[in-house]
């Protein structure tokens, strides 16, 4: 697509092809495909620059690329129609001067042809009482909030936020979650950062995982666990008997077992499998165990396997 091209339809949303930083922090050819309707989480550690390749996605950096569309646009040839048609919500909200937060979102408003009700978006993300607040005030929970709310006044076909649950309590975070799954329930978009590897486990459509500005994967959770090699950890914590080791490494689908104090480990190709075995061997011994538990991979195992190989 050239920058004279016209604007495809409103629910084409992310294409990049070789997209690398001209300044500043480096991508080094970046391919991203994000798909209508779907959460798109960034992860990466400090440094890896996510938040530079959102910056790049809206038009903040500049940048090269083979091909670049969001939202049907160029946002390096056609700015104002790509501005129309997404949010962008960065840590913290920077205004140029001191602001009520009603006052703020009255005038972003005023820049776009298609709003949404402020008083609702006040009352999605809690911020009802700091209406009437100065920006400049507002403690770090609610000026992340804040930050969020201007990104969603004109309803943006695509929402770039980054980590828009940096400063957020659980409650907080849970509220924000429901109103993204929510634009994901209606169609839109949403390409947020996060360092939480949990929060991009439970929330995201796809997970994409950025090094060193480089993307190494960008696949949905179930896929990313499929690659982990990781066994199904089963532990229990029981101080009599004693129970033979030997025992337990031969239980169905356990592959080795070892004992720490009270504390028992197995490793298991199929948790459970080994954990029905162990219970009929507990249960014939008049065993009780004072905890049960099974611990299987995580994307946390994913991520540090992917980026130490990247390493």
């Amino acid at each position: 697509m050239n920058a004279t091209s016209a604007p495809l339809a409103l629910d084409t949303t992310v294409f990049a092809r070789r997209l690398r930083t001209l300044q500043g922090p480096p991508l080094h050819d970046v391919n991203l495909d994000v798909l209508p309707g779907e959460i798109f989480v960034v992860v990466g550690r400090t440094g890896s620059s996510k938040s530079t390749l959102l910056e790049s996605l809206v038009g903040l950096r500049r940048v090269e690329a083979e091909d670049l569309v969001v939202c049907g646009c160029d946002p390096r040839a056609m700015p104002a129609e790509v501005r129309q048609r997404i949010g962008v919500a960065p840590q913290r909200a920077s205004l140029e001067r001191k602001v009520r937060v009603d006052e703020a979102l009255a005038l972003f408003r005023s820049f776009y042809e298609r709003t949404v009700d402020p008083e609702q978006l006040l009352e999605d993300l809690h911020l009802t009482s700091f209406r009437r607040w100065t920006t400049d005030r507002l403690p770090p929970s609610a000026a992340q909030r804040f930050s969020l709310a201007l990104a969603l006044v004109n309803d943006p076909v695509v929402l770039f936020a980054d980590e828009p649950t940096r400063d957020l309590d659980p409650e907080e975070t849970r509220r924000v979650w429901d109103l993204l799954r929510d634009r994901r329930r209606r169609g839109r978009t949403v390409v947020m950062t996060s360092d939480r590897l949990e929060e991009a486990e439970r929330l995201a459509d796809r997970v994409a995982v950025l090094e060193r500005g480089r993307l190494l994967v960008a696949e949905t959770p179930a896929a990313l666990l499929a690659r982990s090699d990781r066994k199904v950890l089963v532990t229990f914590d029981l101080a009599r008997p004693a129970i033979d080791m030997d025992v337990l490494g031969r239980l169905d689908a356990a592959v080795s077992a070892v004992r720490e104090g009270d504390v028992y480990s197995i490793w298991s190709t199929d948790g459970f499998a080994t954990t029905r075995a162990l219970i009929r061997m507990l249960d014939a011994l008049a065993a009780r165990p004072r905890t049960l538990q099974l611990r299987y991979p995580n994307l946390e195992d994913v991520y540090f396997t992917l980026t130490a190989g990247a390493a």
